[in-house]
């Protein structure tokens, strides 16, 4: 049998331990304050990957366009003109006026660039402002269309303009960059800002 001096130790020694079991408000504080900084980033990383996924899909749409653009050349034996505004790329035909009009309704339709996304053309190594559309108020359609002019050429026998393309988003420091030669090689990837 126990002895009351045993019993009572027992007893102290559980109302001590029940005295320490638990946290404090301060440990609970310090784990809310890192579980929302965990949050933050996580949610920082998911909204930078889904900007980083739409930008690679479009630059990718743009470079998969630009090869069918290549083969439809290279197959009907004429020449294929590119056409960046500051709303979207149109590839280009000439017509039997000797104008440059769009393609068609098809596959090398008029594209536009989704928000919030902008392209900057770089042809030959210079800057290229984006044409001005024919549909901007005050400019006689008419005359608009005779000044049509692609800014990147597609030859039937392969040969293309040189350029570089970034495809961007403001304030954002990731973008997608696409290149090609005077033979038509490609070379894209995803670039970071210094």
């Amino acid at each position: 049998m126990f002895s009351s001096r045993t019993t009572g130790h027992v007893g102290r020694e559980c109302v001590s331990r029940g005295a320490h079991s638990g946290f404090t408000l301060l440990e609970i504080l310090a784990v809310i304050v890192i579980v929302g900084i965990l949050a933050t980033f996580a949610t920082l990383s998911i909204g930078n990957r889904a900007m980083d996924d739409r930008m690679q899909d479009e630059g990718q749409r743009f470079v998969q366009l630009f090869k069918l653009a290549e083969e439809e050349s290279q197959i009907k034996g004429m020449p294929i003109g590119l056409r960046f505004t500051d709303k979207g790329y149109t590839f280009l035909v000439m017509n039997d006026k000797r104008l440059w009009v769009d393609y068609g309704q098809g596959v090398l339709r008029y594209r536009p660039v989704a928000q919030p996304f902008y392209t900057e053309l770089h042809v030959e190594g210079r800057l290229v402002p984006p044409a001005v559309d024919e549909d901007k108020p005050g400019i006689d359609p008419e005359e608009a269309r005779r000044k049509v002019q692609p800014q990147i050429m597609i030859l039937p026998g392969g040969e293309t303009t040189s350029f570089a393309l970034d495809l961007k988003v403001l304030n954002y420091r990731a973008y997608f960059h696409v290149e090609a030669d005077a033979l038509g090689r490609m070379q894209y990837e995803r670039r970071t800002l210094q």
